[in-house]
């Protein structure tokens, strides 16, 4: 007689395309339910993956990972702080050669 299958932590991160890692963080986070053996041995259902896979999927109108924030380009920040900062600069010549 045999019990149920259960997948070790290295299977399911197979079985779901991650990382061990990742798979940890999901399952500390809560996101991934799992068969706690003992309180080092962990295991996961198949089942449980596939429920994870199942709660992941998005239609494409609500999709983010493709619609990243976009932030302004180094130089334009470097040239704004460069112009303050030789703006600056030539204050305190011309203050110091007045004083």
């Amino acid at each position: 007689m045999s019990g149920p299958v259960l997948l070790t932590p290295t299977e399911a991160a197979k079985r779901l395309h991650i990382s061990d890692k990742t798979l940890r963080r999901l399952r500390q986070q809560g996101h991934i339910r799992y068969v706690a053996i003992t309180e080092r041995k962990i295991r996961y259902r198949p089942e449980d993956c596939d429920a994870y896979v199942s709660a992941r999927v998005r239609e494409d109108d609500q999709c983010q990972s493709t619609s990243r924030k976009t932030r302004p380009s180094t130089s334009t920040i470097s040239s704004i702080v460069v112009g303050d900062f030789t703006a600056r600069r030539a204050r305190k010549r011309n203050e110091k050669r007045k004083g």
